[in-house]
C-alpha cells in the first residue's frame, strides 16, 4: 500500500510540485553571526483543491497553508512545503517513483551529503559539539554549486 501512496504522491510532485534548494543569508546580513549562507532542501506543492496537500502533510509532515492566487481571477491555492530533514524523508520515499523531477531530487540529496560532511568538519578537536568551527570554504562552495544547479534545473522557459 505504501508503494501505491508514494507513486501517487510522486506523480503529484512531478506535475504540480517543486523540488529545490533554498539559500538564506539572513544570519550573515541581519544577525551578523554567520560567515556563510544556510542551505536547505525544499519540496513544495500547490493545488486548487486540498486533498493532495493534506495527504502530503499527513504522510511527511511539513507546512500546510493557503496562498493568494497569482492571477486576478484565480482561486486561492492550497500549499504544502517541507524543508531540510522532512524534505529529505519525502524525497527518499518518492525517489523511485519520480520521473519528471528526478534530477532535482538527486540534487537535493547531494546537498544533504555535503551538509553531513559539513557537520563532521565543524567539530573542533577536543570540543565535541557541532558548530564549534566555521564550515570549510570548499563545502560552502560545493553547496553554492548545488544551489545554482537547482536554479538551472527549475528554470522556466527558454
Amino acid at each position: 500500500m505504501k508503494n501505491e501512496l508514494f507513486a501517487y504522491l510522486a506523480g503529484a510532485i512531478d506535475s504540480d510540485g517543486t523540488i529545490g534548494i533554498k539559500r538564506s543569508t539572513y544570519a550573515m546580513r541581519v544577525r551578523k553571526d554567520a560567515g556563510a549562507p544556510v542551505f536547505s532542501e525544499r519540496v513544495a506543492l500547490r493545488q486548487v483543491t486540498p486533498q493532495i496537500p493534506n495527504l502530503l502533510k499527513k504522510t511527511f509532515g511539513g507546512s500546510l497553508y493557503i496562498t493568494k492566487p497569482s492571477v486576478p481571477k484565480g482561486k486561492p491555492l492550497w500549499s504544502w512545503a517541507a524543508t531540510d530533514l522532512r524534505a529529505l524523508e519525502c524525497l527518499t520515499a518518492l525517489m523511485p517513483f519520480l520521473r519528471v523531477k528526478r534530477k532535482q531530487a538527486m540534487n537535493c540529496l547531494a546537498l544533504r551529503k555535503v551538509k553531513r560532511s559539513s557537520m563532521k568538519a565543524k567539530v573542533r578537536f577536543g570540543r565535541g559539539h557541532a558548530g564549534a568551527a566555521a564550515r570549510p570554504k570548499r563545502l560552502t562552495d560545493r553547496m553554492e554549486c548545488l544551489y545554482e544547479n537547482a536554479k538551472t534545473l527549475n528554470r522556466v522557459g527558454v
